[in-house]
């Protein structure tokens, strides 16, 4: 009987504590992030945003790569380099596109 509990109670703490495992709720606040200060341009905020995209993409790499095809988190990488030129070189059309691109690859890896 207290190894049913214990069981029981091991399986909720591990799946309630997995809710958010996969990332995708951070990569849509640091996009969320970036548009809101796109609208008045802080170019070393823009900056930093875009290279903590950078390094949340990094850190989660191997999620995504289990998630996605190749060619979606290749592709996702390259936009996030192509975002954080274009942030540098303070095009905000470019920036936009780059996001835009950044935003469905999101999409498409998360949606299973």
């Amino acid at each position: 009987m207290i190894k049913k509990w214990t069981l029981s109670l091991f399986l909720f703490m591990l799946l309630s504590g997995c809710s958010n495992i996969n990332g995708e709720n951070e990569f849509t606040e640091k996009i969320h992030s970036i548009e809101q200060v796109l609208h008045a341009p802080k170019w070393q905020q823009l900056k930093s945003l875009g290279d903590d995209l950078d390094h949340l993409y990094q850190k989660n790499q191997w999620k995504i790569q289990l998630m996605g095809d190749e060619g979606e988190y290749e592709s996702l990488e390259e936009s996030i380099h192509h975002l954080i030129v274009a942030i540098e070189e303070q095009d905000i059309t470019e920036i936009k596109l780059e996001l835009a691109s950044v935003k469905t690859l999101i999409e498409d890896i998360y949606s299973l």
